[in-house]
C-alpha cells in the first residue's frame, strides 16, 4: 500500500507545471551597450551568428575564468541569460 502512494505521489510531482524564467533579450541588448560596447561593436561583434546556447557557454566560461576575457565582468546568472538570448536573437 505504501509502495502503491509513493509511485502515485511521484507521478502527481513529475506533472505538475514548473515555473520558467524566460531570458529576456531587451535586457539583455541594454547589458550588451552597457558592458561590452566598450571594447567590442555591437554591429561587428565576434559573437555575431553564435546561437543562444553557445553564446551562454562561452559568457559562463569567461565568468568561471576557464576563458580569458580582457575585462572583469561583473554579470549575474540573469545577464548571462539576458545577454545569450538577445545574441541568440535576430535583434542585433
Amino acid at each position: 500500500m505504501v509502495r502503491i502512494f509513493s509511485v502515485g505521489a511521484a507521478i502527481v510531482v513529475a506533472c505538475l507545471p514548473t515555473a520558467t524564467i524566460a531570458a529576456d533579450a531587451a535586457a539583455g541588448k541594454a547589458k550588451v551597450q552597457q558592458s561590452c560596447s566598450d571594447c567590442h561593436d555591437p554591429g561587428d561583434a565576434p559573437w555575431k551568428g553564435r546561437s543562444e546556447k553557445a553564446m551562454h557557454d562561452q559568457i559562463a566560461a569567461v565568468m568561471a575564468g576557464k576563458l580569458k576575457h580582457p575585462k572583469k565582468l561583473q554579470l549575474s546568472d540573469a545577464d548571462i541569460d539576458n545577454i545569450s538570448a538577445y545574441i541568440g536573437s535576430s535583434d542585433h
